[in-house]
């Protein structure tokens, strides 16, 4: 029992300490990046675009689980943190700059990330980024391993020469090559305590 209690307390006092660095690294920052890399929102163009955006067609649906604490310039909904990237690379850079972040590009898992996701997107007025999924050998696979049981495709086309999805603004999933550039979503599930 007495383990146990030191551990939470452990737990508590290490959450405490990451947050007030976090808070005291976000004082310091001066461009507030999102990542700190150009190419990123900043959190005040997504918060202030989240404003406007609320006025116009309800609220921008931002899950809050406490159990979770993801990396500053980090988007939290539900268990995972999300990172949006306005620099367009290929498919293949664009997951390298995910691993970079301990991350991978991100898997959609149900309709409600797919909106999250949207809605970043929108807000940032750009009309497409690289998702995570891919297509080996006639099936569609997340980088990330998760499973692939939700699809919102709009259009799809040849899987042989367009093995790589990406999602839009405005409507559902397309393919293109991976060649292309796009910016994109990474996506990591923190550890918790």
């Amino acid at each position: 029992m007495k383990i146990w209690i030191v551990s939470v307390l452990l737990c508590a006092a290490f959450v405490l300490q990451t947050t007030v660095e976090s808070l005291k690294a976000d004082n310091e920052e001066e461009d507030h990046s999102l990542g700190g890399e150009a190419g990123e929102l900043s959190v005040e163009e997504l918060v202030a675009a989240a404003d406007d955006e609320s006025e116009e067609s309800g609220p921008v649906n931002f899950i809050a689980d406490r159990a979770v604490f993801c990396p500053p310039g980090w988007f939290r909904h539900g268990a995972r943190c999300f990172l949006f990237v306005r620099t367009t690379m290929t498919w293949l850079s664009a997951e390298s700059h995910c691993v970079n972040n301990q991350a991978s590009l991100a898997s959609v898992r149900n309709p409600d990330e797919h909106n999250f996701l949207q809605s970043l997107l929108t807000i940032s007025g750009i009309s497409s980024a690289w998702i995570g999924a891919y297509n080996f050998q006639n099936t569609w696979l997340w980088i990330d391993r998760a499973g692939f049981f939700y699809t919102n495709w709009q259009s799809l086309s040849s899987v042989s020469s367009y093995p790589c999805a990406f999602m839009r603004s405005t409507a559902g999933w397309a393919n293109t090559n991976c060649a292309s550039g796009c910016a994109f979503f990474c996506s990591m599930t923190p550890a918790t305590c």
